[in-house]
């Protein structure tokens, strides 16, 4: 009786016996292998093992499937945050500029930005102070590290220049500017949107990588058959238990 061995993840390469004479690619065996890590199931077709074939073209579609669907609905939902973010806490500022991925997760977790220069009439920059405002809290940090803590520094004192110039490296500047003016549901559905927009893309980055599995599996399986003369996997999908919500899980067993 054979053995079985069940694995919840993609398998590594099985290994092969010792004792089986041969090259481990023959004529017969490397182009089925080849064809199968080409396209999925296409080995197994040639092979003349119809389900098994249609199981691994089946994966490959669902897969490709899922990895556009949710590259699709990441888009769709980093357009919608971000045009949220340009209408309610950034007040539609002309020309619109959109700031790289790490500004909108500080749009979640700051209430505002405060100003770069809080005041635009002396000459130079006064950074913001407020320490409920991320650029406050930028000056905060260089007065920290250069200041010895003093918020109120001259700009002649010793250490000055390096704490504005750390400040103006991490500040946003006015045409980046944020305030949710208090607004603490409309900044919650903001960073639901983001939550959601990760979650599509993260769904696809996974349906990537198991369709990337599934040509490897496809090829392995064509080569253990060619040699062993037996059907090396037993494909079955538990639902509902997947690392993806709502998606369920691949289930491999491998006979030795």
């Amino acid at each position: 009786m054979r053995a079985q061995r069940a694995y919840d993840a993609w398998p590594v390469l099985p290994s092969v016996s010792p004792s089986l004479d041969g090259p481990l690619f023959g004529e017969s065996t490397a182009a089925p292998v080849v064809a199968s890590l080409l396209l999925p199931g296409l080995g197994q077709a040639l092979d003349g093992r119809r389900w098994m074939a249609s199981a691994f073209a089946a994966l490959e579609v669902a897969g490709w499937w899922v990895a556009l669907d949710g590259r699709r609905d990441g888009r769709r939902l980093r357009g919608e945050y971000r045009d949220f973010a340009w209408e309610v806490a950034r007040g539609s500022p002309i020309p619109r500029v959109e700031g790289p991925f790490e500004y909108y997760e500080r749009l979640t977790q700051w209430p505002r930005s405060g100003a770069f220069d809080a005041d635009p009439s002396a000459p130079g920059i006064q950074p913001e102070r407020a320490p409920d405002a991320f650029n406050g809290r930028q000056w905060r940090l260089a007065a920290d590290i250069f200041l010895r803590g003093d918020l109120d520094a001259s700009p002649i004192a010793p250490g000055y220049d390096s704490a504005l110039e750390y400040y103006s490296d991490r500040a946003y500047p006015a045409e980046l500017a944020w305030d949710w003016a208090g607004d603490s549901r409309s900044q919650q559905r903001f960073a639901d949107v983001i939550t959601a927009s990760d979650d599509a893309f993260r769904r696809s980055s996974v349906a990537f990588g198991a369709v990337v599995a599934n040509h490897l599996l496809s090829a392995i399986e064509v080569y253990v058959h060619r040699r062993l003369q037996r059907d090396a996997v037993d494909l079955s999908v538990t639902p509902g238990v997947g690392p993806i919500r709502g998606a369920g899980m691949l289930r491999i067993r491998l006979f030795h």
